[in-house]
């Protein structure tokens, strides 16, 4: 899904530069657009015109650019969005950074914080060690084994 996202974004960045230049009216940078970008000028124009919808268009851009757009109204907006498209899903982040509008993926979110309070670990005693068996779990086989112990040294 990485990769189908990255290639998705390289070519809205792509989309942007051809739209950007188009906007200069640079007539050797026209040449680089698409066609069916240069006959679009808005979304869904194509249908006001009465022509049919342009080949090939992915709407994964198509929505990052509508919403691009939306944002560039917008100084200081940010849009979080999920487009599923053919069982594949897109976080797209839509944000100011610096003087330009940019597309790209959605950070990941922070490592959740450590549960409160933690959960108590035993800590050994001074002079406790913990490869052995607990002294008071050694006490009590010992008695279980010789009752005796616990009577009176005086009256054996």
């Amino acid at each position: 899904m990485r990769g189908d996202l990255d290639e998705t974004l390289a070519r809205l960045a792509r989309r942007e530069e051809a739209l950007r230049r188009r906007g200069t009216g640079d007539e050797a940078d026209r040449d680089e657009v698409s066609p069916a970008v240069a006959r679009r000028d808005g979304h869904g124009a194509y249908r006001l015109r009465g022509e049919t919808r342009p080949e090939q268009v992915d709407p994964v851009e198509e929505v990052a650019e509508a919403v691009r757009r939306v944002v560039a109204e917008h100084p200081g907006l940010a849009v979080t969005l999920r487009v599923e498209h053919g069982g594949r899903a897109y976080p797209l982040r839509v944000a100011w950074t610096g003087r330009e509008v940019t597309v790209g993926p959605v950070p990941a979110p922070p490592p959740p914080p450590p549960a409160w309070p933690m959960p108590p670990t035993p800590v050994p005693a001074p002079g406790q060690d913990r490869e052995g068996p607990d002294p008071a779990a050694r006490l009590a086989e010992m008695v279980r084994r010789d009752p005796s112990l616990l009577e009176d040294p005086d009256q054996r």
